[in-house]
């Protein structure tokens, strides 16, 4: 595991992606602070069937930020209150903009305390955060649709390999949707060197598997080399889907030391530079 002091940060990289896809607008949003101390990742997609989902995907991004920039904290109420700040935010443009009164968002996002060497998650809605440790996964966030519930979304079809009985993209949980915001936050967890984060809207992870996320990570050698691969796995499919699709990667010390070359090792710990 990293050791951080005082003295040392974590070491982290990052790199990012956006496409309008077939769309004429792009709903999704995506942004980052990053400092000495602390980091916050946060990706967004506005929900579809509502008029709005580009400005509410905006507003959850800002938000978000904003809040963590205010109160650094990898705790979960202090991540929980980010999202909430998110949430109202929403609804206060709603009730200020009667011909976007119904829009909502998504919300998937990262907090790094970069001194400890902690991270934890949250999410809400079908946008996801893939967790890999030496090029493998080891999480991914459970969306909040009604096909996850049915066992569908993982398998990208019905359960039978058929059509899916179950839309991909009806969600039981939004920003905006409600007066209060359920959110998903995972446990805290201590980073290692080599591990890898990718945040990413519904309209990627519907177009590569988890293996092709795997595979590009084993052969890059940085975040962005690792997101171009995504990207053109992405647009090989894109002609299937009328979907944005984004993509924010977050790489913690130097993952290409260990997947690829070091897949078969133990990997040792390394003190942040």
């Amino acid at each position: 595991m990293l050791e951080a002091t005082h003295a040392f940060a974590v070491p982290i990289s990052t790199s990012q992606f956006s496409c309008v896809g077939e769309r004429s607008g792009n709903q999704d949003a995506i942004g980052y602070h990053l400092d000495e101390r602390n980091a916050c990742f946060v990706v967004s997609d506005g929900v579809g069937g509502h008029a709005g989902g580009e400005l509410a995907s905006r507003i959850v991004v800002d938000t978000a930020l904003n809040t963590f920039v205010d109160h650094p904290s990898v705790a979960a109420e202090d991540i929980r209150h980010a999202v909430k700040e998110a949430n109202d935010a929403v609804l206060a443009k709603q009730r200020e903009l009667a011909d976007q009164s119904r829009m909502s968002a998504t919300i998937v996002s990262l907090f790094v305390d970069r001194a400890t060497g902690e991270a934890c998650w949250a999410h809400v809605g079908d946008s996801r955060l893939y967790w890999f440790r030496r090029g493998a996964l080891m999480q991914r966030t459970e969306d909040h649709s009604l096909s996850e519930r049915s066992g569908e979304a993982a398998a990208g079809q019905g359960a039978n390999g058929g059509e899916r009985l179950v839309k991909s993209n009806l969600l039981y949980r939004a920003l905006g949707a409600r007066a209060t915001a359920e959110t998903s936050v995972s446990t805290p967890q201590r980073l290692a060197d080599g591990d890898a984060f990718l945040l990413c809207t519904d309209g990627l992870w519907q177009l590569i598997s988890q293996q092709v996320m795997e595979r590009s990570l084993q052969l890059a050698d940085s975040a962005e080399e690792w997101l171009a691969l995504l990207r053109r796995a992405a647009e090989a499919k894109a002609d299937k889907s009328r979907d944005n699709y984004s993509a924010l990667a977050v790489w913690v010390g130097s993952p290409q030391q260990v997947t690829l070359a070091g897949a078969t090792s133990t990997a040792q710990p390394v003190a942040p530079r």
